[in-house]
This record gives C-alpha cells, structure tokens and sequence, in this order.
C-alpha cells in the first residue's frame, strides 16, 4: 500500500545515429527520432532556464514546488512543457503539504499566521504542514528555514491478493476466528507446547499506519489490549492486522502500537518513545519513506541504531519491490559512466547505462510502473551534497512528463524523486550529472521495472532493500508463503512463473515471494556522514551490510477487511516479531546477540546454502530457534 503524506558546456548537436542509441526509435523512422529528440531537449532546456533563474527563497525550495508555481503563471512556460506534470498535489483551498526544515517553534506560528495548518513540529523545529502554495516563497525565505520540499512520500509493503483467494478466506473469516498459518508454518504452535512459552512478559509494539479496526478485532476475540501512544492511532488497519499475527504466535506477550505515517520525524520519534515510554522490548514496523538513504543511516535507521543500542530487538519488512534473482525489479545501482552523446542545449552530461559499446541514455520502464515513484540517490552524504544531479522521465514521443532537479551546493541531500504517470505508455528515465564530480548512483522505480523497448536494453542491479530496514542491528524481514504464493499476472518480458495449477499466477511451488526484495545493501559514510573509505565513493569503496537477514512468512489470515489474505513483507516482518517474542519469554535473560545468533544459525535455507540476497538465511523456525538459545523442552 502506498500512501502520499502529501549539464558543463553545451554539447554539439547529435548525430542520426546518436540519436538512435538515446532515444530507442528505430532507424527507419529519422523523422521521428528528430522530432522526440527535439522535444526531449527543449523540455529540459525549459526546465533547466527555471533552475539557472531561481530567487534566494526558492533555492531552498524543491523543483517540483517552483515548477508548479511557474507552470501556473507562465503560460508561454506551460506552452513549452505540454506534458509535465510536478506532481505537486494543490488541493481546492490551493494548500499543498510539505515539509519545512527549520530551526525553533516560530516557523510553525509562521505557517499558521499564513492560513496554514500545522500536522507535527519536531523536537527541533522541523514542520509537517498544509501551506497555501502562495505562501510557499514567503516561508522558504525566512531565515529560520532551510528548506520547503513536498511532504516525504511513505509506504507500506502489503500486497492485495488472488481475489478468489481473497473472497475464499473473507467467508471462511466470517465464520470462525482467525490464526495465521504462519503459526504451523514456523511450528510456533508445537514449540508453545514443547517448550512452555507464550511471549509472557515481553513487550512487542508495532509501527504502521493504523489501528482503526481495533475495537472490532479485540470485542472479535482476536486482540487482547493494545497500549497505543497516546495521539498515535493513526489511520488504516495494517497495524491492526500485523497485531493479530504476534498475538496468534505469542499470545501471553503484551502487545502496543503507534503509526509510522505522520511525517518521517514522527515516524522515528515514536520509534524512540515506544522504547521509553512504551517499554517495549521488540519494535516491528513495515514502512518505508521514499527519501530513507540507501548509502547512509538517515533519520529513521538513527532511531532504529539508538534503540537496538539500548536492547531492543528490531525487525522492519525488507519491501516488496522484487529482486534482480527473479528479474522482478526495477533497480539500478553504479558508477556514474559519462555518455560520450550529450543532449544538444542542455546543461551536463548524461548518464550510459549500457557497459558495452553501445551507448544507452535511458532505462525504459515497464506497464506495472505507472503511477510509481523513481528515486534517485549519489553518494554523497546526506546534507552535504555538492555534486548535482537530475532526474528526468520521459513519454513515448521524447517529452518531458516529470522531473527533479533540485540543486546541490552543497548543504543539500543527494536525492531526487519523480513520479511515472498514471496512464499512457513507453515511459523511460534518463539521470543527468548537472554539474560536479562521478558518483556511485542509485536509481528505484518503487514497486515497478525496467524492460527492454526498442533498442534500449534491461539495465537493473540487486540491492532495493535499504533504509532503515539494511540497520546494522536491525532483521531485515523477506516473505516467503504460508501456503500458496502471491497471486500476481506476468507483465511483459517477466521470467516464467513456477509451474502450479493456476496459469499465470505464482504458486506455492516458489520458495520466495518474487516481489520480496534483495540486497545486498552497500554504504558509503557513517550515521554521522563521515566517509568509511575516505576519498573513494565509488563501486570499489564503502562496507557492504548482508541484507536482509531473516524471512518468514506472509500470505495468512486475519480478521481485518482488506488483509484476508495479508500478503508481503508486511505479513512476514511481525511473524519474526512473534518468533523472537517466543524465545525471549523462554529465556528472559537473553542478549539481542544471542537471540540473533539463534534465528540466524537455525533458519532453514531457500536459497544457496549460507546467505543469500533474496532470503537472507533463510525462514526462521520457533522450535530450533529455542533449542539454540538453550532453553529446554517442559
């Protein structure tokens, strides 16, 4: 489930036969190929004219906020940019929500004063709001502010199952309480009685984004007490759901919550006070903001370090984005190769997806990506980047349909987000080094692919997995089926599914969930943004964490509409929660190190023996986990 918290010296003209390598059109179409290129350089000229004129107050804005407002007040601007859309939701009171990094509590008084409302203000000044787009320069240019952006994007890692599948359990939900099939599946059922245990005096909190059906799960008979933070219900029922999955392995274990979606400092707020206030012992959660570094420990992984510094075991979904194992993903991470086939009248240099030869300026994107968010990240640290990079998506005639070109001074984050549009066909990316040094780069279509189209190769890297879920100390959770697998039709240019009784769906014959995704995740600097390797970001620098860790299972029952089944990493990361729930009450005086060393060194291999970029180690086991600690059968 996604939510929305709403180039150096001009480059001669292209050849024909350059422009066949950039753009993917045939060779038997010259008039076409001219016509896409010229559109695709004069939307990024247009673009780029913006970014050369910017005020002191909208360079510490993002592109898509300034694009937005020029777009409405330029209509010979709108004229050369047909297709674009910012993204930028305005709604009808003309508000749009954003994100404000500032200094002291004065900013939010500021937002208000301006007809804005305030959503959270962080402990150090930062501020979630709805603001009056017209307002948007007024508050970017106080002092206090560093920066105006468009509220962080988040996700969830649910995914909707077969619908017959889903009317089937919907009856059968009807008619009898709920119990995962995880419980048989991880012989939690049997080691409660082998073993004794049953989560009794451990504390296991969830963070998602809400808990709206509790009531009616606990007067079900499917939830004890739930101790949520106070103000932090939030809203949705995929923490409602992933409740019922702990207490269906751990049923003794006290169980709390609070939602992840506020804002992405709300989100690693509560991940602290759930340990201080909240007294919990393990924390799972299953969100992901798009903005989370790949290369670095960003505010929520921060959280996620300080906690697992005072004890606690932490477990977040590895994400549904697919793997390149499965050919699933659409993930690109490299070097940055300089195209020696620049784009005529646009700034900076292209980068050449293609190793060979040939040169490729662009990745093309598949059906399944409409409607998805592409990230971009470079290794920089975060904060501090100096290098400048762009994003640029474009349709199927060469215009620009989306972007991001927020500048890099360097005080700002390596980070650049565009969203796919909802319809339409023939999409493709392109990244552009505006200015600056050769960085390692990294490019996700978030739940989506790349494909080949015309001449333009599949260009896609293991490694989706990151954020705060790739935590040192945190279990990085994948999803494996209970029973039968996701249930999901092919897109063009897919591998083959496993063979089974239902053509064109996955079946139980996967080992996998093909939309889990992999790692290994690879980073560059320290939580504190010092360099591991000094002088080298590059592919052949930085330190390599094995993620993700651990899988477990998904596609189960539960009571909550809309989770019947719960498939994805979602499902998974709580069932690890429960698990570790399990040995902790079984031997309280257990460290983290040893109850990782259980899970890890009993979990039952699915892929190549040892660890590997898909399941980690493989699916963990209640039972031998427990023999492993050393506790004892009663």
């Amino acid at each position: 489930m996604v939510r929305f918290s709403r180039v150096a010296a001009h480059a001669a003209p292209l050849t024909v036969g350059a422009l066949l390598l950039t753009t993917g059109v045939s060779a038997a179409q010259p008039s076409t190929v001219d016509a896409a290129t010229a559109r695709t350089e004069a939307g990024i000229s247009a673009l780029q004219s913006i970014k050369k004129s910017l005020s002191p107050a909208e360079r510490k804005q993002s592109s898509q906020l300034v694009v937005e407002k020029r777009l409405r007040a330029d209509r010979s601007l709108a004229a050369k940019l047909p297709d674009y859309r910012s993204g930028v939701g305005v709604s009808g009171a003309g508000t749009v929500a954003v994100d404000i990094a500032a200094s002291g509590k004065a900013v939010a008084n500021a937002v208000r004063a301006a007809g804005g409302t305030v959503r959270y203000t962080a402990p150090d000044g930062a501020v979630r709001a709805d603001l009056p787009l017209s307002a948007v320069d007024a508050i970017a240019g106080r002092a206090d502010v560093a920066e105006v952006k468009p509220a962080a994007q988040a996700t969830t890692w649910s995914e909707p199952g077969n619908r017959d599948l889903r009317q089937a359990v919907a009856a059968k939900a009807a008619a009898a309480t709920q119990v995962s099939e995880g419980d048989k599946a991880h012989g939690a059922d049997a080691a409660r009685t082998t073993y004794g245990v049953s989560g009794s005096g451990v504390k296991v909190c969830v963070l998602s984004d809400g808990v709206d059906s509790l009531a009616k799960s606990q007067s079900a008979g499917e939830l004890p007490a739930v101790d949520v933070l106070s103000g932090q219900k939030g809203s949705g029922d995929e923490g409602t759901a992933m409740l019922e999955i702990i207490h269906d392995l751990a049923p003794n274990a006290t169980l709390g919550f609070a939602t992840a979606f506020t804002s992405e400092a709300s989100f690693a707020a509560n991940i602290r006070a759930l340990r201080t206030t909240g007294k919990c012992q393990i924390i799972v959660d299953d969100v992901s903001y798009f903005d989370e570094s790949p290369f670095q420990d960003t505010q929520v992984a921060q959280a996620v370090n300080d906690v697992t510094a005072a004890g606690v075991l932490y477990f977040s979904s590895a994400g549904n984005s697919g793997n390149a194992t499965d050919g699933t993903s659409g993930y690109y991470e490299g070097d940055f190769r300089a195209s020696p086939t620049k784009i005529s009248g646009v700034t900076g240099t292209p980068h050449d997806f293609d190793p060979s030869s040939t040169t490729q300026n662009f990745d093309a994107l598949s059906a399944g990506s409409l409607g998805k968010p592409v990230t971009l990240f470079w290794s920089d640290p975060w904060g501090k980047s100096a290098n400048d990079y762009d994003l640029f998506i474009l349709n199927s005639s060469g215009s620009v349909v989306a972007s991001s070109e927020n500048g890099q001074s360097g005080s700002q984050n390596p980070y650049e987000i565009a969203s796919v549009p909802t319809t339409g066909s023939g999409y493709k990316v392109a990244v552009v080094k505006y200015s600056g040094a050769d960085r390692f780069i990294a490019l996700n279509v978030i739940r989506g692919r790349f494909v080949a189209s015309g001449s333009l190769k599949v260009f896609s890297t293991n490694g989706v997995t990151n954020g705060h879920s790739a935590a040192a100390n945190a279990f990085s959770v994948a999803a494996a089926p209970a029973a039968a697998a996701f249930g999901r039709p092919l897109e063009t240019g897919d591998p083959a599914n496993p063979a089974g009784p239902y053509p064109g769906l996955y079946t139980a014959s996967s080992k996998w969930e093909r939309f889990s995704s992999d790692g290994k995740r690879k980073l560059f600097y320290n939580a504190d943004g010092t360099a591991i390797t000094p002088g080298n970001v590059s592919s052949t620098g930085g330190t390599t964490r094995n993620k993700p860790d651990i899988t477990a299972a998904d596609g189960v029952a539960t009571s909550v509409a809309g989770f019947q089944p719960f498939f994805g990493t979602s499902a998974a990361a709580p069932h690890a929660a429960a698990i570790a729930a399990l040995l902790l009450s079984g031997k309280p005086t257990a460290t983290p190190a040893q109850i990782r060393s259980a899970l890890v060194s009993s979990a039952i291999d699915l892929g190549t023996p040892g660890f590997d970029t898909v399941t980690g180690t493989g699916v963990i086991m209640a039972g031998p986990a427990l023999a492993a600690l050393g506790v004892q059968p009663k």
